[in-house]
Parts: structure tokens; sequence; C-alpha cells
């Protein structure tokens, strides 16, 4: 080629500094070092999942809130709920809510001390709940694609309050898993076994550089897709993995391992995940590729055009568009690129 290209692993050589903790010096100590009245509420999601035309469904989130006195701190927390709809030719949003509404305040009283002695809450919000929340009265006026969001505010004894706007980084998604807000997607139901196994992946339309994106010499390649259930610990998403980490997937998330760009030999086996959203199927944005052309990061995503779609009641084949080089950190202009799932 004329133009020299040039793609280094992001995994480059790192210095690493560890360092051991004593009985005198732990994270707890740190965090609240000089903070007399810091708190947070941890929050592990159990179900995060409203399917279209599914009574019931339902938010659910197990939070344990913490601080520097053992939760005697606490006063209460408040529950807001907000709306996005993202399928503006489905559904009938007409006179929802803009903006958050309060969904209910908790009192202190309604948590129980849990395994370690800290106050514990399973906050449980249904889809008839959300609905009714945002003033939509009619089920059918959300469709996949639409999200309710949550944020949680803690209120503590003393007047302070904490949320989305003062938490810092080592709270909202550091050790204590405290981000104070969790979106919730409507999504249509695809079948457990649907779009897993093996499959022929074949190029349809050049990535950048003319490459094919995944396969080493243009013949089509084998991979397979897995869903949540059937997926192994790796090291995260962009991370190596044996087969993949499909972490925090969604039962209409699928996913696959492969090499991006395989024919210039890299060897950066990662896992990338697509969504398949109510007969749209799509990146989720920056699926990353370890790699870079000047130094940026060089993801894939979702296509500027319109999605490819697949069939619900037929799995043996379907197209995928996406954005290649979302950056356009090679110069490339950020193509959409398509290519062809076939089951085997």
């Amino acid at each position: 080629m004329k133009k020299l290209f040039k793609l280094f692993g992001l995994l480059a050589v790192t210095a690493l500094t560890v360092t051991s903790c004593t009985e005198e010096d732990n994270v707890i100590d740190q965090v609240f070092d000089g903070v007399s009245n810091g708190a947070v509420l941890r929050g592990v999601v159990v179900e995060n999942e409203l399917p279209v035309g599914v009574a019931g469904s339902r938010f659910v989130l197990d939070i344990e809130e913490q601080d520097n006195q053992d939760g005697a701190l606490l006063e209460s927390m408040d529950v807001f709920v907000s709306y996005t709809d993202g399928s503006e030719e489905a559904g009938d949003s007409t006179g929802a809510a803009e903006g958050e509404v309060l969904l209910r305040s908790v009192p202190a009283a309604d948590f129980t001390a849990g395994e370690f002695g800290l106050p514990t809450f399973q906050l449980v919000i249904t889809v008839e709940e959300f609905l009714a929340a945002v003033g939509l009265t009619d089920p059918e006026a959300i469709f996949g694609g639409d999200t309710f969001t949550t944020r949680l505010v803690l209120n503590l004894t003393d007047g302070r309050v904490f949320s989305t706007d003062n938490a810092g980084g080592i709270i909202t998604g550091g050790f204590f898993a405290s981000p104070f807000q969790y979106t919730t997607p409507v999504v249509c139901p695809v079948e457990e076994e649907f779009f897993t196994g093996d499959y022929n992946l074949e190029q349809i339309t050049p990535t950048i550089f003319g490459y094919d994106t995944f396969d080493p010499d243009g013949g089509g390649i084998i991979v397979e897709l897995f869903n949540a259930d059937q997926a192994v610990d790796g090291d995260g998403n962009g991370i190596l993995a044996e087969p993949g980490d499909a972490e925090g997937m969604s039962s209409t998330q699928r996913a696959f391992d492969a090499d991006y760009i395989a024919a210039l030999g890299f060897g950066n086996t990662l896992t990338y995940v697509m969504d398949f959203v109510c007969n749209d199927v799509f990146f989720p944005v920056s699926q990353n590729t370890g790699l870079t052309c000047t130094g940026g990061s060089l993801t894939l995503g979702p296509p500027t055009v319109d999605p490819a779609m697949y069939n619900f009641e037929d799995d043996s084949t379907f197209n995928f568009i996406f954005v290649d080089d979302e950056a356009d950190d090679c110069g490339q202009g950020a193509p959409n690129v398509e290519v062809k799932f076939t089951k085997q």
C-alpha cells in the first residue's frame, strides 16, 4: 500500500506499582480520611429488563448504604425516574413527563441490617410503576429501544445529600460500585437459543484500508455466537478472553470472539457484543478492537445509516452493519461496513 498502515496494540508496556495494605492502611479508611459525613449506596442489579408486552417485568436493585458511622447517618433515600423515547416510530408516548419525577422516598426505617450490619434495601420498580410515574397509562406506549432511568439520592441526618452530581469516580465506578443511577431498557424478547452457535461470517463491504474486518483470507470465517448464560468469565470487554467475557450482557445481546483485521496477524482476540433490538441488530457504542493508528482508540460502533434487520422467527442468517473506526483514528472516514452471518 502507498500509505503506511501502522497499528499498535493498545496494551503497551506499562509500569505497575503494587502496594500492600496493612491493618492500619485499608481502602475504607483512605476513602473517608478527612471526611466527616461521607456516604455511598452500593448497588447490585438483580433484574434490569422490561420486555415488551410482559406485565410485571421489573427493575430490581439490592442496595447497601455505607458511611463512616456504620449506617447511623442514613435518613432516607429518594428515588427519581425518567423516560426516554428511543422508538419514535413505535408506540405513542405523547404526554409522558419531561425530565425526572419523584417515584418514592424510602425512610431509614425501611432499611434492614444486612450481612455486615449495614443498612440494606431491595428496590423493586415494576413496568407498571415506571409507566404511571412518567404519566403513561397504556403499556403499548413503550417499545424496544425506549429506556427508563432511575436516579437515587441519599439524604443524611446532618442535611448532606449525595447523588450523581457530587459522587467522585472512586464512588460511582470504583471499589464502592455506587453509580447512583441505572438505565433500564425496554426490549423485545429474543429466544434464549436463537442466534447462538457457529456462524459463517462473510464480508459484504470492506472495512478500512480495504481489509475484511475479522476474516484473515477473504474466504469467510466461523465464529461462535453466545448468549449471557453461555459466556465464560474473561478479563472484560475489549481484553483477551477465553472464549469471551459477557458480564453484564442482557438477554437480547449476543457476543462473539474474533481478531480485528486478522489478515495483519496481530492475534488480538477480543469479545464483540451485538444488540438485538426489536428487528434491528447493531453494535453498542465503542466496541474496542485493542488497536490504534495514531494513538487514539480504534473502535467499532452502531451504524450512521439504517441498521440491518433480523427475523425473530428465523436465526439462520442475518446481515450486520456497523461503523468502523468511530473516531476516524486512521483517517479513512469512519465508514459503514456490512457483514453477513450464516448459521452452520
